[in-house]
């Protein structure tokens, strides 16, 4: 009976926790939403009130009116609102340069104090800001904030000396010992001017995979002529993927300089390579290329074959050509290929 009673008691005492657990709970889930609220609130009315203000400072000169300046958290998480949605949507180097001047002057001594903060999430977000806003003066207390055993700390680092302090950006780059996704490599390198990527690519081998090849993506989305030569020097690498990555990188510049650095590719083992190569004669005149794309045409890979057709059939002498191929070989496949590049023709036209 004792031992009855006992057990109703603990029982009792155990959902009377439960309860405070859940009261406790549900407090500060309402003290959260009404802060919330008072938050949207506050920042909502600061937008409102200063809208005119901000459009008369960002398009007009000597319109600056100390309204703009915020005045506690709410308003700040409001102008960052009103400076990352310009930041985001509006190319325009004048107005960008207004945000930079604001932030270096009415918002550095706010993230300089989130950065001492001991809470993660809101030192992360000051380093965000930071390199948005382009807050030079702050990266030296970024650094001393860090504990560099979080590869995001690190990673957020490296793209502020990317975006402002770029010599020191390749040089922490190479002394990084944390890996990096192609993508994230592919945001670093983004904010690179093409002699610098150029600088980069000379030290190749001392960067990880995923960088070598996000590398190799970025320079050549940039498009510049100026890196031609040192990518061909890539297509020797060892690395299957460098020299597939080279290749498309080249094809996309689209520029030969030298057919023969391309020719060796229409017999490698690698049907990427064969393929790439493929697209990258249609940078050059069919009367250099068309014995090569024809025995790509007999290519054992569809996708080949399919490429070398388009690439034949570009040409304005492409259509003969392809006549003619079909009227002198025996590979059925070829033929095939051909026939249905020239139907498409036909039917474009």
């Amino acid at each position: 009976m004792i031992m009855i009673e006992l057990s109703i008691q603990l029982l009792l005492y155990i959902i009377a926790i439960l309860l405070g657990f859940c009261g406790i709970a549900m407090i500060y889930l309402i003290y959260q939403r009404r802060y919330e609220e008072r938050k949207n609130h506050e920042m909502e009315e600061y937008i409102k009130i200063t809208k005119v203000l901000w459009q008369e400072y960002f398009l007009e000169d000597d319109r600056f009116n100390v309204t703009l300046i915020p005045k506690n958290k709410h308003q700040i998480l409001a102008v960052e609102h009103i400076f990352l949605s310009n930041l985001r949507n509006i190319s325009n180097p004048s107005i960008q340069q207004k945000i930079y001047t604001f932030a270096q002057m009415y918002l550095k001594e706010y993230y300089q104090n989130e950065l001492k903060s001991r809470n993660w999430s809101r030192k992360m977000n000051a380093m965000y800001r930071i390199a948005d806003f382009h807050i030079k003066e702050l990266i030296g207390i970024c650094e001393v904030s860090i504990n560099h055993k979080h590869s995001i700390e690190v990673f957020q680092v490296l793209k502020i000396y990317s975006i402002l302090e770029k010599e020191k950006f390749t040089q922490e780059l190479l002394l990084c010992n944390f890996s990096f996704s192609e993508s994230e490599n592919k945001k670093l390198f983004s904010y690179l001017e093409v002699e610098m990527l150029q600088r980069l690519l000379g030290k190749m081998e001392k960067l990880q995979p995923a960088a070598q090849y996000a590398l190799i993506d970025t320079i050549a989305a940039k498009g510049s002529m100026e890196v031609i030569e040192e990518l061909e020097e890539l297509l020797v690498s060892e690395d299957i993927e460098i020299r597939i990555r080279t290749l498309r990188g080249l094809e996309r510049i689209g520029v030969i300089r030298d057919i023969e650095t391309y020719i060796p590719f229409v017999n490698s083992s690698i049907w990427e390579e064969r393929l790439m190569v493929a697209k990258i004669f249609k940078h050059a005149p069919l009367t250099y290329t068309a014995e090569h794309l024809e025995k790509l045409l007999q290519d054992s890979n569809w996708w080949v074959r399919s490429q070398a057709a388009s690439t034949i059939i570009e040409d304005p002498r492409g259509y003969q050509r392809l006549k003619e191929f079909i009227a002198t070989t025996n590979d059925q496949y070829a033929i095939d290929m051909a026939n249905e590049v020239l139907e498409k023709r036909k039917r474009a036209v």
